[in-house]
C-alpha cells in the first residue's frame, strides 16, 4: 500500500490519460506543420505552372526558425501538458486509493486533495459518501 500511495508524488500517475491528451496536442501541432508544408509546396507548384517567378530561397530561410519554433512549441506541450494533466490524474488516483480502503472495510477513511487539484467538490462529495457508509455501519 506504501509504494501506491508514494506514487502520487511522481508526475505521471495515469500514463494512459496524460500521455493521452499530451499526445492530441501534439497530433494538433504537427498537422499544423504538415498543413503549412503541403500549403507552401502546393503554393509553390501553382507558382510554377504560372509561371511566376516563385523563390525558393525564401523558404529556406523561413522554414529552419518555423521548424524550431514548432519543436519548441511540442517541448512546451508535453512539459506543461504532465503538469497539467497531473492536478487531474492526481485527484483521480487518490479518491481510487481511498475508496478501495473503504471498501476494504477501513473507517474514517478522507479524501485529503492538494491545494491547486482539480476536483475538490467531488472529493468533498466522496468524503460525506464515506460518513454516511461509515455511519451506517456503526448502527
Amino acid at each position: 500500500m506504501e509504494r501506491r500511495r508514494n506514487a502520487r508524488h511522481r508526475r505521471v500517475i495515469d500514463g494512459r490519460f496524460q500521455y493521452g491528451t499530451v499526445a492530441a496536442a501534439l497530433t494538433i501541432v504537427l498537422a499544423g506543420v504538415l498543413l503549412f508544408a503541403a500549403g507552401t509546396t502546393l503554393y509553390y507548384l501553382l507558382a510554377h505552372a504560372a509561371g511566376s517567378a516563385a523563390r525558393p530561397d525564401l523558404i529556406l530561410v523561413i522554414l529552419p526558425p518555423l521548424l524550431l519554433n514548432d519543436l519548441v512549441i511540442m517541448l512546451l506541450f508535453i512539459v506543461l501538458g504532465i503538469l497539467a494533466t497531473h492536478r487531474i490524474a492526481g485527484p483521480v488516483y487518490r479518491i481510487e486509493i481511498d475508496i478501495e480502503r473503504v471498501l476494504a472495510g477501513e473507517k474514517g477513511v478522507r479524501v485529503h486533495t492538494r491545494k491547486r487539484d482539480a476536483f475538490p467538490d467531488l472529493a468533498e462529495r466522496v468524503n460525506e459518501l464515506i460518513e454516511r457508509i461509515d455511519s451506517s455501519r456503526k448502527g
